[in-house]
């Protein structure tokens, strides 16, 4: 399901630096807005034709949309698109597929896919997702602690990261929290931290606004997803 990637490209290109607010392409609909640290917002949204339970993200930065996604019922990482490199990414082969469920269920999740560019780059991911007990409260909603490592393989090498992500039942998607890469001497590199501030639903104050507010002019403006 392909038909949404380029109204987003073309959607954000022409979208005015004095905008307060942002629309979803025709045919969606938004139903969550997440301010995070970090300088990042994310933007929620569900769209008519796609599969029951696919849901679309787009990520927002001082300077516009980077970066934006779709993920199915289990959480999979459907499709993406990176709005600097126009890059289009889709999901591959899944000997063992991401599930919500069974992170739910079990308290862990492990995984095993690939993910394609439009150029036919392959991209293997590996990891696991673990439930710590643990729950947070932001604007009201509950939120599950989750610790997760994740490899992935590519041409270029291997690149590890382990953190701290939030699990929404509700919503059943991850919300980003503190994340590391993982050195080849097993040592921990610079954190970047985009743990939730503020989540907030239609009709109340900055639902689909454009602009993050936590952290903004403070972090390297070279951020790419």
């Amino acid at each position: 399901m392909m038909r949404f990637a380029l109204p987003l490209c073309l959607t954000f290109g022409a979208l005015p630096v004095f905008a307060q607010s942002w629309t979803p392409p025709e045919g969606c609909e938004g139903f969550l807005t997440v301010q995070q640290r970090g300088c990042m917002l994310s933007n929620h949204y569900i769209c008519e034709g796609d599969p029951e339970g696919d849901q679309w993200r787009v990520d927002f930065i001082e300077g516009g949309p980077v970066f934006a996604s779709r993920i199915n019922f289990e959480t999979e990482w459907v499709e993406s698109l990176s709005l600097f490199s126009q890059t289009r990414t889709t999901l591959g082969e899944r000997p063992d597929p991401a599930s919500l469920t069974e992170l739910l269920e079990t308290g862990i999740d492990t995984y095993d896919f690939t993910t394609v560019t439009q150029d036919g780059e392959e991209t293997r991911w590996r990891g696991a997702d673990v439930l710590t007990g643990e729950t947070v409260e932001i604007s009201g909603h509950e939120l599950l602690v989750m610790t997760y490592t994740s490899q992935s393989d590519d041409a270029e090498g291997t690149s590890m990261n382990r953190g701290v992500n939030y699990v929404s039942e509700k919503w059943r998607m991850f919300l980003p929290g503190v994340s590391s890469s993982v050195l080849e001497d097993g040592t921990t590199g610079p954190e970047r931290d985009n743990t939730p501030v503020q989540i907030i639903e239609p009709g109340e104050p900055g639902f689909f606004a454009v602009a993050p507010i936590y952290d903004c002019g403070v972090q390297d403006t070279g951020w790419r997803p």
